[in-house]
């Protein structure tokens, strides 16, 4: 069954097609004795024909058609098919649906929309372009006298915005740096703090202690000035970089107008 085992077809009808309604549904499926996977996958299917979404419908009504062939089934499918622009699979679905004598009514409907969809597959044998097939076939409405569509674009990348960044991550490195510098003066003005008082325990007069003590009050001014500008290296880094990012990824706003196009930013953390 070549219409069933498609999914999608190209999204192109005839003008007869476009401007044919949406029928209403032949005949329905859920009768007592029609499984219920079947009756839930037709309910899905016609859900999704009711949104527009035809390629799913398509999907949903072939499940259940394998499951509980009927009619009313293959009617839908053919609408789902010519909805969705296949005039070629909407064709046999409708030629198949006649071939169970349906009522007089689904048989003039479908023999109405079999017309359309044949004439369609007629001008794509002859390579005539065919309008395309609305999503849904109730028509948009009109688009007011101006009509804005706002749209966000990205733009690309700016010389600032990569500076800021490269500015972060060296601001980051150097922090760290400093950082490390800090611990190895605290390490070395601690051993040195040890070291006078192992001094003084063994007996030794300031002028020998002095000039190690000397060493370790540098270590511990070397140390704070080093932890201050590593902390305050690698935070100011931080900042720097995400301004960078924020910059770069700055939304841009475009609004076509009737006298051009309007350009907006916005900003927001």
């Amino acid at each position: 069954m070549r219409g069933v085992a498609r999914a999608v077809g190209p999204l192109l009808v005839a003008n007869a097609v476009l401007l044919a309604p949406i029928a209403a549904r032949a005949d329905r499926v859920g009768s007592s004795d029609v499984p219920a996977k079947a009756r839930m996958l037709a309910e899905r299917g016609r859900a999704y024909h009711d949104a527009g979404d035809y390629a799913n419908a398509i999907t949903a009504f072939t499940q259940a058609y394998v499951i509980a062939p009927s009619p009313a089934l293959l009617f839908n499918l053919a609408q789902a098919y010519r909805l969705q622009g296949d005039c070629e699979d909407a064709a046999l679905m409708y030629r198949r649906y006649l071939a169970t004598n349906p009522s007089a009514q689904g048989q003039a409907l479908a023999e109405t929309h079999l017309a359309s969809v044949e004439r369609c597959v007629h001008m794509l044998s002859l390579h005539i372009p065919v309008e395309r097939a609305a999503s849904r076939a109730v028509p948009p409405p009109p688009p007011p006298r101006e009509s804005v569509v706002a749209t966000r674009t990205q733009p690309a990348p700016s010389r600032t915005a990569q500076i800021e960044k490269d500015v972060g991550v060296g601001l980051v490195l150097g922090g760290t740096v400093a950082l490390a510098a800090a611990t190895y003066y605290t390490v070395a003005a601690h051993n040195a703090s040890n070291d006078v008082a192992a001094a003084y325990a063994m007996g030794a007069k300031w002028k020998d202690v002095a000039p190690i003590d000397e060493r370790g009050k540098t270590a511990a001014a070397r140390a704070k000035i080093l932890g201050a500008g590593g902390v305050l290296g690698v935070a100011g880094g931080i900042v720097t970089y995400l301004i960078g990012r924020h910059t770069e990824q700055l939304p841009v706003t475009v609004a076509p107008t009737r006298h051009g196009v309007e350009l907006g930013m916005s900003w927001a953390f």
